[in-house]
C-alpha cells in the first residue's frame, strides 16, 4: 500500500527512477575507485556514512525529532543489520561470481518482493504484474549479458540471500516502527549500518585509503551519489510501496549500462540496447495500469 497523498502520482516515480541513476552512478565510481586500489570494506564504510550524513543533515533542518520507544528503535536497528547483510552477501556474490550474474541473481529480488507482498495481503500478484517482472528479469539478462558458464554455488547462494534480504528490507521497513517518521528511520538504519561495517572494517585492519586522485574521485562519487540515492529510496519507499519501488528500481542496472558507455567507453551491444528496452517497457507498463 502507498501514501502518495496529494502529491501528483508521477512524482516519486520520477524520484525513485532518480535514485536508480543516483545509485548506478555511484556503481560506475565504484568500479573507478576498485580498480584504483580502494578495498570494499573501506568503501561501504565510508558510503553507509555518507548516507548517514546525508538524512543527519536533512534531520536537522527540518527538526521535530523525536524519542523512540525500545520496539521502534529495535525496529529500526533490525533494518540496519539487514542493510549490512545484504552489503556483505552481495560483495561475497561479486567476489565468486561473474559480476554480471551477480548482479543478475540479485535482481530477482523484485518477483521475491512481489511474492512476499502477496503472501503479506499488501497487494495482489496479477498475472500482469508477473508478466512485467518476468519481462523485466529477461532484459535484466540481456542489458548484463551474462552467458551460461561454470559457476560457484557460494556465490548462487550469496547473491540469492542478498536478493531475499533486501526483499525483507523492502517489505519490513513500512511495518517495523511504522509511527516513526521516514527520514528518522533512514538515519537509523543507515547509522546502525555504518557503525556495524566501520567496526567490521577496523578491527579486520582493512582500512586501505586511495593512493591516487582518480581513487579519491571514485570514492567521493560513490560516497555522494549512493548517500543521496539510497536515502531517497528509503524516503520515496512508504510512499511507493515496496513492488512498486523494486520494479522501478530495474532500471538501476541499465542506467549502469548507460552511465558506463558514456563515461568510460564501454561499448553497448544491440542485444543489451534491446534488452535495456524491455526492461522500460515493463516497468512502464506497471506505472501506467497503475494510472
Amino acid at each position: 500500500m502507498t501514501d502518495a497523498g496529494r502529491l501528483p502520482r508521477w512524482l516519486p516515480v520520477a524520484g525513485l527512477l532518480g535514485c536508480a541513476v543516483s545509485l548506478g552512478s555511484g556503481h560506475v565510481c565504484a568500479r573507478l575507485a576498485f580498480h584504483h586500489g580502494v578495498n570494499l570494506l573501506t568503501a561501504s564504510t565510508l558510503r553507509a556514512g555518507c548516507a548517514s550524513l546525508v538524512v543527519g543533515l536533512l534531520l536537522l533542518a527540518r527538526g521535530g525529532a523525536r524519542t523512540l520507544s525500545r520496539r521502534e528503535f529495535a525496529g529500526t536497528v533490525g533494518l540496519g543489520v539487514c542493510v549490512v547483510g545484504q552489503t556483505l552477501l552481495v560483495q561475497t556474490a561479486v567476489k565468486l561470481l561473474p559480476v554480471t550474474l551477480a548482479l543478475l541473481l540479485f535482481y530477482t529480488y523484485p518477483l521475491f518482493t512481489a511474492i512476499t507482498a502477496a503472501l503479506l495481503g499488501d497487494q495482489h500478484l496479477t498475472r500482469r504484474l508477473t508478466g512485467a517482472l518476468l519481462a523485466a528479469f529477461a532484459g535484466l539478462g540481456l542489458v548484463l549479458g551474462v552467458s551460461p558458464a561454470a559457476v560457484n554455488p557460494l556465490g548462487v547462494a550469496s547473491a540469492i540471500g542478498a536478493a531475499l534480504v533486501f526483499t525483507g528490507t523492502l517489505t519490513l521497513t513500512p511495518r517495523l516502527a511504522p509511527a516513526v517518521a521516514a527520514p528518522l528511520r533512514t538515519f537509523l538504519m543507515m547509522s546502525t549500518a555504518t557503525a556495524i561495517i566501520g567496526v567490521t572494517t577496523v578491527m579486520s585492519g582493512n582500512v586501505e585509503w586511495p593512493g591516487s586522485p582518480i581513487a579519491w574521485a571514485g570514492l567521493a562519487g560513490l560516497c555522494v551519489l549512493y548517500g543521496l540515492g539510497i536515502v531517497g529510496l528509503f524516503l520515496l519507499l512508504p510512499r511507493m510501496g515496496p513492488v512498486q519501488t523494486a520494479v522501478v528500481l530495474n532500471m538501476e542496472p541499465v542506467f549502469v549500462a548507460f552511465i558506463a558507455w558514456a563515461t568510460l567507453g564501454e561499448r553497448l551491444s544491440a542485444m543489451q540496447m534491446a534488452g535495456a528496452a524491455i526492461v522500460v517497457a515493463a516497468v512502464m507498463s506497471t506505472q501506467i495500469r497503475r494510472s
